[in-house]
Formats: C-alpha cells, sequence, structure tokens
C-alpha cells in the first residue's frame, strides 16, 4: 500500500458564496475601526484595482485568498506646550525622523570626522559576510558561498639601496670617457689621412674588477651549479647530481639551408661521344621511318613517290626511260631541285632571326642571381685614359653586370656585381687583358710623369657573395672630395667599399 495521506477533494466555491464571505469581512473590518475610532482613508483606485484582481484569483482557483493585515498607524498626532508629537489616542510621544537636507559635500565631511574619531587598528582584520539580498532560509541557498570584501593593502616606504647612485655616476663617467677616447682616436685618423669606418663598440660591463680581485665563482660556472661558490664541489662529492641543465641527451639542431643554396636540384648535364650521337640519331630515325610506314599501311597518309637519281634513273624508271629518255630526265632533274629548294626551306624556317639570335646570346650571358649577387671591388691608381674607361664601360654592359666606377685623385674605385661567370671574365678583362701602362706611356710628354704612370696598376681589393644588388647600370662618378665619394657609397649602403680602397691607397703609399 502507498503511503501517501488519502484527502478529499476540495470543491470550488461559488460566486456567491465568495461574494458573501468578502462582505463578512469586510463588514468585520468596518466594526474593529468603530471600536477604534478609525476613520479609514477614501479607497483608491489602485486599492479598488487590487480588490478586483484577489477576486477574480480566488474564483479562478477556488481558494481565499488571505487578507493582508492592517498597518495600524496613528492618524489624530497633536503637539503639547514642549513641542513634542503626541497621539491623540493612546497619549504616547512619537518620535519622529529628523531629516535635514544637505550636499554631499556635507555629508563627505561628517563622515570624515566619524572615521577620524574611531581609534586606528594595527591590523586589518578579515571580514566574511554572506551575500547580501539571499535569504538564508530559502531552498536553494548555500551557506557555504561567503564573499571577503575588497581589503586594500599597506604601501610600505622603501629606502634606495646604498651605492645605487654612485654605479650609475660610474657608469655615465665610463661611457663619457670611452665617447672621448673615440673622439681622440677618429680625430688622430683624420689628421694622418686614414679614414676609419667602424667605431669603437661601446661596451658597458656590469662590474668592475680589479687585476688582484678573484670571484668566488665564474659566471659560466655558475649558471650550470647555481651557487655562488665552489665549496659544493669536494673530492668525495658527486658531480652529476650538481649540475644544472647537463643531461644525457644529445639536442640536435635543426639543419637549415644556407641562404645560397638554390631550391630547385640541380641537374648536370649529359655529355655523349660522337659514336653515341650517331647511334641516337640512327635510333630516333628508325623510330620515325617506321611510324610513317605504320601510317601508310593503314592508308592514313599517301605514299611518298620514290627518290629518283640520275644514278638510278634506269633502274627506277626502266620503261618510261625507253619511251621517253628526254622526259624521263627531265623528270628527275625537276625532282632533284625540289628536294634541294625543300632543304632550304626547312633550313631558313628553322633559322633564328636577328632578334632571337640577340636574345639568346643575350640568355646565355646573364646567370641566375637570385640565391646570391658576387661583387668584387677593384683599384686602380689612374684612370684618365679614354681607352680604358670604354673597355670597362662596354665589357660591363656586354656581360650585363651592375656597378659603378668613383674617381678621385689617385683613388679610383671599381665596383662590379654579376654571376660568377661574369665575374670571372671581367676579372680577367682587368688584371690581364688591358694593359694600364701602355697606352698611358705614349701620351707622356716629360720623364717624371712617364715614371708615375709606369706604376699604374689594377689591383683586385675583394671579392664575395652579398644578398642583392646595390647599384644599376654601370656609370662613371667624378668626386672633387673625400667626403663626396663616401657620400655617394653611403647612399648605396655600401660605404665600406670606399673605406676599403681609400685605406689600400694609404698604405700603399707608406710602403713606397
Amino acid at each position: 500500500m502507498s503511503n501517501k495521506l488519502i484527502t478529499p477533494k476540495q470543491e470550488p466555491m461559488g460566486a456567491a458564496a465568495i461574494s458573501d464571505m468578502m462582505r463578512a469581512a469586510q463588514q468585520q473590518i468596518r466594526d474593529r475601526q468603530q471600536e477604534l475610532n478609525f476613520t479609514a482613508p477614501p479607497i483608491s483606485a489602485a486599492q479598488q484595482r487590487l480588490a478586483e484582481l484577489q477576486a477574480r484569483i480566488a474564483k479562478q482557483t477556488g481558494h481565499l485568498l488571505p487578507i493582508p493585515p492592517i498597518d495600524e498607524k496613528p492618524v489624530h498626532v497633536t503637539i503639547d506646550r514642549e513641542g513634542r508629537t503626541i497621539d491623540s489616542l493612546t497619549g504616547e510621544v512619537l518620535q519622529l525622523p529628523n531629516r535635514i537636507p544637505t550636499l554631499k559635500a556635507n555629508l563627505r565631511v561628517q563622515k570624515k570626522d566619524v572615521k577620524q574619531e574611531q581609534p586606528k587598528q594595527k591590523a586589518v582584520k578579515e571580514v566574511v559576510t554572506e551575500y547580501p539580498g539571499i535569504d538564508a532560509s530559502a531552498k536553494y541557498h548555500d551557506g557555504r558561498l561567503l564573499v571577503r570584501p575588497a581589503v586594500r593593502s599597506r604601501r610600505e616606504f622603501k629606502f634606495v639601496d646604498k651605492g645605487k647612485y654612485e654605479d650609475l655616476a660610474n657608469k655615465q663617467r665610463a661611457k663619457e670617457k670611452l665617447k672621448k677616447l673615440q673622439d681622440q682616436i677618429a680625430q688622430t685618423a683624420k689628421n694622418a689621412g686614414i679614414t676609419v669606418g667602424n667605431k669603437v663598440g661601446i661596451i658597458q660591463p656590469k662590474k668592475f674588477f680589479s687585476e688582484s680581485e678573484v670571484p668566488d665563482i665564474e659566471w659560466w660556472d655558475a649558471v650550470i651549479l647555481q651557487r655562488d661558490n665552489y665549496s659544493a664541489i669536494t673530492p668525495d662529492a658527486k658531480i652529476a647530481p650538481i649540475l644544472t641543465g647537463i643531461t644525457q641527451l644529445i639536442e640536435h639542431p635543426t639543419q637549415l639551408k644556407p641562404p645560397s643554396e638554390p631550391t630547385k636540384p640541380v641537374l648536370l648535364p649529359i655529355h655523349l661521344t660522337k659514336r653515341e650521337q650517331r647511334k641516337l640519331r640512327r635510333q630516333h630515325r628508325a623510330e620515325a621511318l617506321k611510324e610513317q610506314q605504320e601510317k601508310i599501311r593503314l592508308g592514313l597518309i599517301p605514299a611518298p613517290e620514290p627518290k629518283v637519281k640520275i644514278s638510278n634513273m634506269m633502274r627506277v624508271l626502266c620503261s618510261e626511260n625507253v619511251q621517253d629518255p628526254t622526259k624521263v630526265e627531265q623528270y628527275v632533274r625537276d625532282q632533284m631541285a625540289q628536294r634541294i629548294r625543300t632543304h632550304e626551306e626547312t633550313n631558313a624556317a628553322r633559322k633564328l632571326s636577328a632578334e632571337q639570335r640577340r636574345e639568346k646570346k643575350t640568355k646565355r650571358a646573364r646567370e641566375d642571381t637570385t640565391t646570391g649577387v658576387h661583387a668584387a671591388v677593384y683599384r686602380v691608381r689612374y684612370l684618365d685614359d679614354p681607352s680604358h674607361r670604354f673597355k670597362i664601360e662596354t665589357n660591363c654592359k656586354q656581360l650585363h653586370m651592375t656597378g659603378c666606377v668613383v674617381t678621385w685623385k689617385d683613388v679610383n674605385i671599381i665596383v662590379v656585381e654579376g654571376g660568377p661567370k661574369q665575374q670571372k671574365s671581367f676579372r680577367r678583362l682587368l688584371l690581364h687583358r688591358i694593359k694600364w701602362n701602355a697606352s698611358s706611356k705614349n701620351r707622356m710628354d716629360d720623364d717624371a710623369n712617364e715614371s708615375e704612370k709606369e706604376r699604374n696598376k689594377c689591383v683586385l681589393l675583394w671579392e664575395g657573395m652579398v644578398k642583392e644588388r646595390s647599384f644599376g647600370e654601370i656609370k662613371f662618378k667624378a668626386c672633387p672630395t673625400d667626403n663626396f665619394a663616401r657620400e655617394h657609397f653611403r647612399r648605396h649602403g655600401v660605404e665600406h667599399y670606399w673605406d676599403i680602397g681609400h685605406n689600400d691607397t694609404i698604405l700603399e703609399a707608406s710602403n713606397d
């Protein structure tokens, strides 16, 4: 059997019964008010609407709603001679709240005064309160949920460590001293005529050690030992557990391809001998002839006419030759002329035009410089001969190389950029083919200048690979001063080219 209690079903009340019940309740309220000598205020529209709503709900549900308790408040109030508020019915003295409107600024001052009057607490205790607005007796209320109000931590005063500003001053003095030394070196080099391209790096050590001071532990060992001294290392101690970051595993770094290596694999060309070339040609011709015979056998193409020559004319055209020998001979000669004409037309169609030949030659001269550009720097003492200038410019354009030629007194720098084969040809031009003293000697008038011109030569200062080209088509640039030439190279981002050539000229002059 079920443990549930069986209650009789309550029948819904009718509208007449509900009306009688409401009238009885209202009569009861009026009687109570007459006993208390209470004059009810007029019923407002909102209260009347609320009563109608309660009656409608009771009609639908069949249950009478509980009548809310009447808030009994004193209505008849009098003031005595002392100015107190007294209830006229009960004679009790009423305490009315004193509400004085004021500004926000005055309220802040009052709160500040109240806080100053309270004694200062040495420690802030942790206050744990429940969430506001939650009824502790609710069905789904969890009393374990607590909230901690935000507490501002006290900020303490921090003193500056001893020697902090002294260290900053020492570093500043060392920096100024290094800068002064660098300026002296630059001034000395300028007076001597040597251009210093790279400046001394500014190094600021973290700590200044004297020569006699020995550190407790070296910095490279401190990273591994994680200690301030070597006291942990003894003859009986095991070194392996002490070391940090050292294991038996071997770390292999990722293998990266160099930037100059081509992305596609380089295939080596196959060189055949003459005998292999003839054999390969015979095989190709046999395959083509076999394919043509198959097409003739299938009727796709007509059979070619017999190849007739003067030597085989009697054997091929024996019957026609007996009947009309002159006509047969003329036919054979026409066929021979047609074969020659077809051969010449085929060669002419296969022959490249002038523009195509030029493009083919240019393609062979150009080289792929996507993976890196080969650059070379040359120095010539005297470059006033027009023939030398013409050879340099013409060969550079024919080889499709880029670069520039900067001339200043006896420092003439030639910079060329291109591929390895182009550099090889241009290097042979400057170092072997051009006779730097031959043409100059014919133009000399006095023996003094002739002896100086005889020492004219070209020197390869540097060659290597760079990432990209720095110059365009080769051009000659005459510079009036040293700074003007340096500025020209600096605009192209290769100022060190001029430093190499200028310093080499000064060293050569000092050796002489």
